[in-house]
């Protein structure tokens, strides 16, 4: 059943107080002009007053006519903005998306991301919180976050889709004057019995669990006497003598002038970074943003 206020009356009302003729007005509006003449006389109905005055030769407003015709435009100036905004954000143009960004990931790949975003889809208020892979999954679940760009565990939830778009390698980050330092390449059983400074296992539990993993691999457990929450920070432990750290390649580009990084000899070790979002996210900004990301150029 119609509603008695539906934009479609309101727009002929609007057309014919506009038009001041029944014809013109229904040619406006492409429709035929008992069409019209139907559409005025349910609004007057379900208002009960008489909004024109009508005669063989013209068509004029009444008072209560003249007083509601601004209302009426304001009401559907506001449904056509509403429909507006409904299909920008149906085609993920607009709307507001929380987006989780791992501190173990290379540094230049949020701003290489949200660069990209933001030239497709300005009218997306996008929310940023720096906050561990861990704890990504268990807001994406809760539907406290959108997108997250994590490093995925070993075993990804079912409602979570994680689409990888990055790999890089470990590497092995040693003080300037370790003893070790003057290699090219290091194998990770010369590494036991070490110090070993490591990005904390509640920021990125796979991490470092893949690095544990591989060094009981290769015969000894590391002992890690110092964690840090950054890839910056347990650089910069490094740089300090605390000990050594096995950490994605781009931590070589940090620069900083007291730490060496020097590739695994026999070792596959790699890590990922992946885009991560609900599978039953009905929310287009968010698989628009995922769509960009995977559409990226390879990040190096």
């Amino acid at each position: 059943m119609s509603e008695p206020f539906a934009p479609d009356r309101l727009r002929a009302f609007a057309a014919l107080a506009d038009e001041r003729h029944f014809t013109r007005a229904a040619s406006r509006l492409h429709l035929a002009q008992p069409a019209l003449t139907k559409r005025i006389q349910q609004l007057e109905a379900a208002i009960g007053l008489r909004l024109f005055v009508r005669s063989k030769r013209s068509v004029r407003l009444t008072a209560a006519g003249a007083a509601l015709l601004g209302p009426a435009q304001q009401a559907l100036a506001a449904a056509d903005g509403f429909a507006a905004a409904a299909a920008r954000m149906a085609a993920g143009e607009a709307g507001h998306l929380r987006i989780g960004f791992t501190p173990s990931a290379p540094y230049h790949v949020l701003p290489g991301v949200m660069r990209a975003f933001r030239r497709t889809h300005p009218g997306v208020d996008c929310r940023l919180t720096e906050i561990g892979s861990d704890e990504q999954i268990t807001r994406l679940l809760s539907g406290d976050l959108d997108v997250g760009l994590l490093r995925p565990p070993a075993i990804v939830p079912p409602a979570l889709l994680c689409r990888r778009f990055l790999e890089e390698p470990f590497v092995v980050a040693l003080p300037r004057d370790h003893r070790l330092a003057a290699r090219r390449r290091i194998a990770l059983a010369e590494l036991a019995g070490e110090p070993f400074v490591l990005i904390a296992r509640r920021v990125v539990q796979a991490v470092y669990d893949q690095v544990l993993a591989a060094c009981r691999g290769a015969g000894f457990t590391p002992l890690v006497v110092q964690e840090g929450t950054h890839v910056h920070s347990v650089a910069g432990l490094v740089a300090s003598g605390l000990g050594v750290s096995i950490l994605p390649a781009s931590a070589a580009s940090l620069g900083l002038r007291d730490v060496v990084c020097r590739p695994l000899s026999r070792n596959p070790l790699t890590t990922v970074v992946a885009v991560a979002t609900r599978r039953d996210d009905a929310d287009p900004a968010a698989a628009a943003f995922a769509d960009v990301v995977l559409r990226l150029p390879p990040l190096r």
